[in-house]
């Protein structure tokens, strides 16, 4: 549902009832699953299935806790882990690689992998926006071809794939249709982040960018040129949100997830 944290008591209730209602009704399909999914293992959920993290030993959740709401209800079994390393790649640098500097804002923008069937959601309507600014909009196709995109605008790059571990330490503002991965990548890096995401999880992420203050949820899945426009400007100018996305980098430097997860796998104990 995308709501951010309660502020007063009518919050609380109205809160309350959505509670109920996600419980009993969105999420009973979801509770079926779980409810086979685990009998399978011999095990069971005790009670609902989107709080099941609580019945784990341990439950590891990569990115900075300061990304997620304040839960006093959190389990104290839950350990934030940090960001995870975005790996190299092996595969050859794009022939434009070197068009990439210091000169000009890089404005990167992806649909992810998932939610790239139809790029007119938020990857052209990027491009038309970012046309005719000094800037660079480096696009990744997420696995599918450069063709698929359609014609580019002169100040536009685009790639199959890109090398994150290359790339982010380059743009100025990440423009995604809300991935937890991308969106952690771009935060662990500093980057303020421009998101609009209907589908998944991916509401719940913009609605948590938009509460750090480290970018803006535009509230749509297919937000037009107009409003992107618009919020890259915002991003750019306004040195809170860069201000805000480093404080995130920083909470995120202070872990190393492929460490951490370690740790807990070996020294975790039953209960």
């Amino acid at each position: 549902m995308a709501l951010p944290p309660a502020r007063n008591a009518a919050d609380r209730t109205r809160y309350a009832v959505l509670n109920v209602v996600a419980r009993r009704l969105v999420f009973r399909p979801t509770q079926r699953a779980a409810v086979r999914a685990l009998a399978r293992c011999g095990a069971g959920p005790r009670g609902f299935v989107m709080d099941l993290s609580g019945q784990f030993d341990r439950f590891l959740q990569t990115g900075p806790a300061s990304l997620e709401y304040p839960r006093p209800d959190l389990a104290a079994t839950t350990r934030f882990v940090g960001v995870l390393p975005q790996a190299g790649s092996g595969a050859p640098l794009p022939p434009w690689w070197d068009d990439l500097d210091a000169t000009r804002p890089i404005v990167h923008v992806t649909q992810g992998t998932i939610d790239n069937h139809d790029f007119g959601r938020l990857v052209r309507p990027t491009l038309a926006a970012l046309a005719d600014r000094d800037l660079t909009v480096v696009v990744s196709a997420g696995g599918r071809e450069v063709d698929d995109l359609g014609p580019l605008p002169a100040n536009a790059r685009a790639a199959s794939y890109l090398p994150y571990d290359l790339l982010l330490p380059r743009t100025d503002v990440f423009v995604t249709n809300g991935g937890y991965g991308g969106v952690q990548a771009a935060l662990a890096a500093g980057i303020p982040v421009v998101v609009a995401g209907d589908t998944e999880d991916k509401p719940e992420v913009a609605a948590r960018v938009a509460w750090t203050g480290a970018g803006i949820d535009l509230r749509s899945g297919t937000p037009g040129a107009a409003a992107i426009a618009k919020a890259v400007d915002a991003t750019l100018s306004d040195p809170s949100y860069r201000s805000a996305a480093h404080r995130l980098a920083a909470d995120a430097a202070r872990h190393d997830a492929l460490a951490e997860i370690t740790h807990h796998l070996l020294t975790t104990r039953p209960r």
